[in-house]
């Protein structure tokens, strides 16, 4: 039974990526209209590949990154009680929101 749910887990993961890759190669090539070698295809197979080597490579210290943002703590005590990655993002979305309003004006 658990060779079954591993082969599900590998076929769901190379969807995921496939439909990563697809969507990615459709931004760049009929959304931005960038003239891609291999048109659609060929940039869906560039950036499946490229999804793959740069999961491999980050996940050893893109997670853990990610998690000590959310929780920054030494040990077992927390150095701050503050989310830094929603604070960091929340601050952003609301100075892009507050640049619109603004009229994406530029300082004299």
């Amino acid at each position: 039974m658990e060779i079954y749910l591993e082969i599900f887990r590998f076929l769901l993961e190379f969807l995921i990526y496939a439909l990563i890759s697809i969507s990615m190669a459709w931004y760049f090539y009929s959304y931005k209209r960038k003239d891609l070698p291999g048109k659609m295809i060929g940039s869906s197979f560039v950036a499946f590949i490229g999804a793959i080597i740069i999961t491999m490579l980050a996940s050893s210290w893109f997670i853990p990154l990610m998690n000590w943002l959310m929780n920054p703590r030494i040990g077992e005590n927390f150095i701050i009680r503050v989310n830094i990655l929603t604070a960091v993002i929340g601050a952003f979305f609301f100075l892009w929101l507050y640049n619109f309003v603004n009229h994406d004006r530029t300082r004299k």
